[in-house]
């Protein structure tokens, strides 16, 4: 894989496919890797290109709590890999960094593709993610930091049916979420810049002069799809897909609904 040296980091990239630019954001928990389900497909017509964030994969950093820190990141892979306005994907808080860059550097990007992003997550916190958040630092303070991680997992990827998308993956899906366990932890740790954008007010989403599309899977939590509710009420012209029978991880659960989702083209509407 090529790197990209930046703000003291070394990320790797990789490049597949040739077309109109399409940049995939990881999640946290996992690496550029998660991709590779859709990755060939979406190359058909693409140029595609993912990336470990640091502290992920192969972009080997010390874990990451100001999240400011991963939207310079993408804002550089925009600069100097794209170096043109781009289609970008971003999953879960991948999305928030995508979500962040473009309020900050709007003109980067031709469209933003935001998927299950729990985007002002802490604000508008349930008595799930508070219990979530109270089990992982128990279990890191008792010197569990895996048991502590696949706390984040089950409930990041809670079913509405029951379970969890954790649970039932295969073991190549769990392996790369235990291996990238580590940041994790660290990205539960109060910040004022953290993993869920608070720092970004709703207002610079509303007004960003960039198409939206924001893809759920119908069986994710009430809590994500309450959160991305509270964004349409205040954005109505975000294009909106909700993939049937996906969680949270919806490009690995249903990559052939996800890819297809992913190639909508969004378009501004007064």
């Amino acid at each position: 894989m090529p790197t990209l040296t930046v703000h003291g980091a070394t990320l790797h990239y990789r490049e597949v496919g040739e077309g109109p630019v399409l940049v995939l954001v990881h999640g946290s928990a996992t690496d550029s890797t998660t991709w590779e389900g859709v990755l060939d497909d979406l190359a058909r017509d693409h140029r595609v290109i993912v990336y470990d964030r640091r502290g992920y994969g192969e972009s080997r950093h010390k874990p990451v709590r100001d999240h400011r820190i991963h939207a310079r990141d993408l804002e550089a892979v925009l600069e100097r890999v794209v170096e043109e306005p781009a289609k970008v994907v971003g999953w879960s808080s991948g999305g928030n960094i995508v979500l962040a860059t473009a309020a900050r550097r709007p003109e980067l990007f031709r469209e933003l593709v935001i998927v299950e992003a729990p985007f002002h997550g802490l604000r508008y916190a349930d008595r799930s993610v508070l219990a979530a958040g109270l089990r992982l630092k128990l279990n890191q303070v008792r010197g569990r930091p895996l048991e502590a991680a696949e706390v984040f997992f089950r409930f990041a990827t809670t079913l509405q049916s029951g379970g969890n998308s954790y649970d039932m993956a295969d073991d190549a899906v769990r392996s790369n979420i235990r291996r990238n366990s580590t940041p994790v932890l660290a990205e539960w740790d109060p910040h004022p810049f953290g993993v869920m954008a608070e720092h970004v007010p709703l207002d610079a989403i509303v007004d960003l002069p960039v198409p939206i599309t924001w893809i759920l899977g119908a069986e994710s939590s009430p809590w994500m799809t309450g959160l991305h509710k509270r964004i349409i009420r205040r954005r109505s012209n975000i294009h909106t897909i909700t993939v049937e029978g996906a969680g949270h991880l919806v490009h690995i659960e249903r990559p052939t609904e996800f890819v297809a989702a992913v190639r909508s083209t969004a378009r501004m509407t007064q």
